[in-house]
């Protein structure tokens, strides 16, 4: 069955753009329906700053009556005159207006007071207007308290004039100024301001308990706001919302609130569609620059470099895959330098033995003992060759077998140089060894191979009348010997060439001793396996020093 396949950058942008759809629309969604429950209810909290003054009137009139229904009632019965039928219900129910009023006419006389003694202390000013100083004064004269709200008024209510008519909000000459009613009783006049944010009609008192007294009951939600007197609440004054879900400015408020949102969600959209697709653009290039790399690999194209210029982890990525390749061509280099150095090396021993052959064949030369006995060197020329081969690639295999056991290396180092005394006497080299035992985990026959090879190799790299010295250094950690020989000596490039496969110094010289350029390689691979190291460093006799390192048992 075949899947369809989705590319990562199509992935990546598509759950860019969705999350951010998804993050705007339960936002914006939020934001409307928190605005439509809760902005109403904002609009009156703030509304309700503006009542500072009647909040202080009505603290005012408690501490003098100790409850708000008689309050109310002692205030009415102020009026003279005799009452007509439902005065005192008109009354009643007007009571808060009237006081919102009172405080109204306290707050714009404080204010234009203000105004009037910063104009006259600027002598460079004009006048004063004659008319709004009368009014002002006049007003002055006729301010009214929260203790006499209907100071002004007669029973009957119908006596009074254009009392409860409320300004035209339309004339503007006279929106923000009182409306002055004048009366007969030679007391004060009764003052009508005019209610420019409509506060007086939504207020309602209530007491201390949340039950209505006077004012506009409502149904909805309303902004409370506590009435404190001798520092415990009296009662509370509420402030019905100015905005109604069914109330023809909220509608059109919500439906003008709704185009924006709108306008701001398809912004949104398309920003987000824009982020998304360069997101997506700026991973897709390196992804697909680094799976080009990963193709040319797979062809054996090591030499490919990635460039990927970019500070995060497909940069460190790229880089890896760079240094992969680095070293991926370094091996394939190494694998056929391999093959190339195997059959050269068993190339020389196996056309020297059929040019021996043949010339047997054709009579030139006669089988005797001394020939076979070279044709034989030649054989075993090439089984150490082969043997060599095999535990050097099964060394780098890690399959080198080992048998480790409790050994004295120092006493098969004094055995193996015994062995080695008649060569040492045929090159002419002297020996001094001196050196301390201890008791380490070896495979006593591999390392019997590793001192073989070292020793082999001093034989074949000193001149004749050379020395070598074998030393050992110790501590509680690691066992070490040291094997220096004198001249020839090596160049720092030739020491650092030391140990590789088929590496050889002097390769004429080599070929006439026997050496095939694998033993110190193989030597190293060997130490490693049983857990120590073989390095090398110039002498101080002069020529090649050989440590080999183990670590003790503890």
């Amino acid at each position: 069955m075949n899947i369809r396949r989705v590319p990562i950058a199509l992935r990546l942008f598509l759950t860019v753009l969705l999350t951010t759809l998804v993050i705007t629309t339960v936002s914006l969604g939020v934001l409307h329906w928190t605005m439509q429950r809760n902005f109403t209810q904002y609009v009156a909290d703030v509304e309700m700053q503006k009542l500072d003054g009647l909040m202080g009137n009505l603290a005012d009139v408690y501490d003098v009556y100790h409850d708000w229904g008689n309050a109310i009632q002692a205030q009415i019965l102020q009026i003279e005159g005799d009452a007509g039928p439902d005065d005192y219900d008109r009354l009643s129910r007007w009571w808060l207006r009237r006081q919102y009023d009172i405080a109204l006419q306290q707050r714009y006389f404080k204010e234009h007071s203000l105004v009037t003694a910063g104009a006259a202390m600027n002598a460079s000013n004009e006048m004063l207007n004659d008319e709004k100083a009368q009014d002002l004064k006049f007003i002055e004269q006729n301010l009214p308290t929260a203790f006499q709200p209907f100071e002004g008024l007669k029973f009957p209510l119908s006596a009074n004039q254009n009392i409860f008519r409320p300004s035209d909000p339309k004339d503007k000459n006279k929106a923000h100024a009182p409306v002055l009613q004048h009366n007969q009783t030679g007391k004060k006049h009764f003052i009508s301001m005019p209610d420019r944010l409509g506060l007086s009609s939504r207020l309602s008192l209530y007491d201390a308990k949340k039950q209505f007294i006077v004012g506009e009951p409502s149904d909805t939600q309303i902004s409370y706001r506590p009435i404190i007197a001798d520092n415990k609440i009296v009662g509370y004054l509420g402030l019905k919302p100015v905005l109604e879900e069914d109330d023809a400015v909220s509608i059109n408020f919500f439906s003008n609130q709704k185009r924006y949102l709108f306008l701001v969600y398809m912004l949104t959209i398309i920003s987000s569609l824009i982020a998304a697709l360069l997101m997506a653009t700026y991973f897709k290039k390196p992804i697909q620059r680094l799976l080009h790399g990963t193709r040319e690999l797979t062809k054996g194209n090591y030499q490919y470099q990635v460039k990927v210029n970019r500070n995060d982890e497909l940069g460190d990525l790229s880089n890896e895959l760079n240094q992969l390749a680095v070293i991926l061509d370094q091996h394939e280099t190494s694998r056929r330098q391999w093959v190339a150095d195997t059959s050269h090396e068993l190339k020389t021993p196996l056309a020297v033995l059929q040019a021996q052959i043949e010339a047997m064949q054709d009579g030139i030369r006669k089988p005797t003992p001394e020939h076979f006995a070279s044709m034989l060197n030649q054989v075993s020329s090439l089984k150490k060759l082969t043997q060599d081969l095999a535990d050097l690639a099964q060394a780098e295999a890690m399959q080198l077998k080992c048998y480790l056991a409790d050994v004295d290396p120092w006493r098969v180092i004094e055995q193996e140089i015994f062995n080695f005394k008649p060569k040492f006497e045929q090159a002419g080299l002297t020996v001094d060894a001196d050196g301390e035992g201890a008791e380490l985990q070896l495979d006593i026959d591999r390392f019997k191979q590793i001192m073989v090879n070292l020793l082999g190799n001093s034989i074949r790299y000193t001149e004749a009348g050379g020395q070598v010295q074998i030393h050992t250094e110790q501590n509680a950690q690691e066992w070490t010997v040291y094997v220096d020989d004198s001249p020839f000596g090596l160049t720092d490039e030739q020491l650092e060439n030391l140990g590789q496969r088929f590496y050889r110094v002097d390769d004429s010289r080599t070929r006439s001793t026997g050496g095939t350029g694998l033993g110190l390689a193989l030597s190293g691979k060997i130490a490693q396996a049983m857990g120590g190291q073989l390095s090398f460093a110039h002498s101080p006799l002069g020529g090649l020093r050989c440590k080999l390192t183990f670590p003790k048992n503890i």
